[in-house]
Order: structure tokens, then sequence, then C-alpha cells
């Protein structure tokens, strides 16, 4: 179906259904701080590398890991560059100078603009926050996305060792996290199913993926139904 006539049905309230491979997956995560994101092998350019926020070598990491380098591109995040934004709050109740680079990675879409300066990816990118939701909305675009694109590379993550992070009160054990997929729409019945729970340890942002990923497994062909 065209993609304006499933924006039109969407409009009218009908509800959609689409079936996605799932292509590749990536998962990884650390109670405090990632400890090998392998920057200095992906980013060669020491000037961008010294510039990268954390989200920014979690998802240049997972598109390695997933072999993507250049195409449509959905990333999720919601709460984004928190460290950055602290940094800042703290320079100016500090009346310090604000730095440049705190500043300019402040955004919601610095992680996947990272990636395609790193490398030269000039196709659609896409960046949502959408609070516990996120990763799903994340697969709903990806979804959507297909439509016009033969495969999607979708990625959330979230970064927030910071000082008093405990103030978010949301999931402490895991203060770094990220899950990415590739994907590719298909008209095979769904094998994979899951319910949305949350999982200890796993940022409620990120549980619909963590989910997913656990309901993969091993399985060499993972179908899985999304509704929009």
């Amino acid at each position: 179906m065209p993609l304006v006539e499933t924006i039109l049905l969407l409009y009218l309230g009908y509800a959609m259904k689409i079936n996605i491979e799932i292509i590749k997956k990536a998962i990884i995560h650390d109670p405090i701080q990632i400890k090998n994101l392998n920057e200095k092998a992906l980013v060669p350019k020491m000037m961008i590398r010294r510039r990268l926020s954390r989200n920014a070598k979690i998802v240049i990491y997972l598109a390695d890991q997933c072999n993507f380098t250049c195409g449509n591109m959905i990333y999720g995040s919601a709460y984004g560059e928190v460290l950055d934004t602290i940094t800042i709050l703290d320079a100016i109740k500090n009346k310090e100078s604000i730095s440049p680079t705190s500043f300019q990675n402040s955004v919601y879409n610095t992680a996947a603009s990272y990636h395609s300066i790193v490398h030269g990816n000039t196709s659609e990118i896409l960046t949502l926050s959408c609070g516990n939701n996120t990763s799903y909305c994340v697969m709903q675009q990806a979804a959507l996305s297909l439509h016009y694109e033969k495969e999607v590379f979708v990625c959330a993550s979230e970064a927030m060792n910071f000082h008093s992070s405990s103030s978010l009160n949301i999931c402490e054990s895991e203060l770094e996290y990220g899950l990415a997929f590739v994907v590719k729409r298909t008209h095979e019945p769904a094998n994979i199913h899951i319910k949305n729970g949350t999982q200890k340890g796993v940022p409620l942002s990120l549980s619909w993926m963590k989910n997913l990923y656990d309901a993969c497994g091993n399985n060499e062909k993972m179908v899985i139904e999304i509704e929009l």
C-alpha cells in the first residue's frame, strides 16, 4: 500500500499492521559506563572523536555491529544528551564559560548526526523522543519508512551516568544502554510475539526493544507485527 494511503487511513482512525523482518540486531550496556566502544577504530579522525557524546559512541558502535554505514536511520532516546545539558546548567550555575562542544551536543539528534558525519550518510535520518514508549515508537516509524525504503536501521539508547541521576527516579542499575536492529518489510506471518513488560535493569524507554531482542533469540527467521 502506498505511503500516502497508509497515512490517510491512519488519519481516519483505521488500525494498520505491518510485518517486518529483523535482519540484524545488537545490544550493549553497562551499570556505569560502557568500557570498550572501539571509537578509535570506528572514528579515526581525532577531532570528531573528541567531540562525540556518550550516546554517539554507543550508536556508532551498534551500527558497526549491524554492519550499517549509510541508509535510512531512525534513532530514539527519552533523555537524549542529558549529560551535556547538565554540563551547561552547571556552568551557568557556577558562572563559568559554557563548553562549545556541550552546547553543540545538547540536542536530541546529536548521536545520529555524528554517525552520519563519520560515514557520510546523506539518507533520511529521524530522531524521536517519546518517553517510556520511545523504542516502540522508533519501530513504528521504521515500519512506515519501509513503504519507500528497502531496509531501515533502528537504534535507541540512553546515557545517564551523571551526578544525581537518581533524581530521574529511573533505572539506576544500568546507566548506559543501547539496542539496534536492521529491519525490512515482509509479507510472511509473524513468528515473534512479545509483551511490553518492564525488565529489571533496563531503562523504561528501551524496555520494548529489549523484549524484542530477547524474543528473537537465535531464530534464523525473525518476523514481528507492528501496529501503527
